[in-house]
């Protein structure tokens, strides 16, 4: 089985839309999954989906005697695919969990595998926090790139960069593209509290926003595809 972590090491990239989008890929391919709610403070994948998704908590604590918080997303990667929502400011946290306890060790016995998508929005320090967290974990946990075009419409910047391309090349890490969602359609989703699925049929979106939540859905999921991870 395997583990997915989203995330991005900072707040407001847009790790929990990623997520959301994974969900309703999985939906969508009719595969059993499992949600793991990190983010103590903004738990709203958790929130969106616990009427309708088999929903776990889990967190990391850099406390070594709260270590086993995170335990339970292991424990659910034994059983099915997990997708796991992460806070900001987890890595050295996620670190710890890895190479204090071996669980890298663990996870090869027992076949369970990890991915990391790590969702960037094109600033600086997003980007040189991909690289630190590459360089310190991709020996355990393969990476994706994902470019959030929501948050950032010109990547040349990030492509054109020789540490970015040298990390890329070296590790062999795909980089996707998570599609700009339009804003009307956003912020409906928002306020109701909305899984994407759900906004498909809501009431306060006409024909031609439920058009475009779908036309995004598609260009997601086939960027998902092309990492060839999920």
């Amino acid at each position: 089985m395997k583990l997915h972590f989203v995330g991005g090491r900072k707040g407001g990239v847009g790790k929990s839309v990623f997520t959301r989008v994974q969900v309703e890929y999985l939906r969508s391919q009719g595969k059993k999954f499992t949600i793991a709610e990190c983010d103590r403070v903004n738990p709203d994948v958790g929130r969106i989906y616990k009427d309708s998704e088999e929903v776990i908590l889990a967190y990391f604590s850099e406390d070594e005697r709260k270590r086993s918080k995170a335990d339970a997303l292991f424990a659910a990667a034994l059983k099915t695919t997990v997708i796991a929502n992460l806070p900001a400011q987890v890595h050295q946290a996620m670190l710890a969990w890895f190479t204090e306890d071996a669980l890298y060790e663990l996870a090869a016995q027992e076949r369970v595998s990890f991915c990391h998508w790590y969702v960037s929005n094109g600033g600086y320090d997003s980007v040189q926090l991909f690289f630190k967290t590459v360089r310190d974990l991709q020996e355990w946990v393969p990476h994706v790139f994902v470019r959030n075009w929501g948050l950032c419409d010109d990547w040349t910047h990030v492509d054109e960069d020789p540490e970015f391309q040298s990390i890329i090349e070296d590790y062999t890490i795909p980089v996707i593209d998570l599609p700009k969602f339009p804003y009307l359609e956003r912020n409906v989703i928002e306020a109701n509290q909305l899984t994407f699925s759900g906004a498909v049929t809501h009431k306060e979106l006409s024909v031609v926003s439920r058009q475009r939540i779908k036309h995004f859905l598609r260009q997601a999921f086939g960027e998902i595809e092309k990492a060839g991870m999920l």
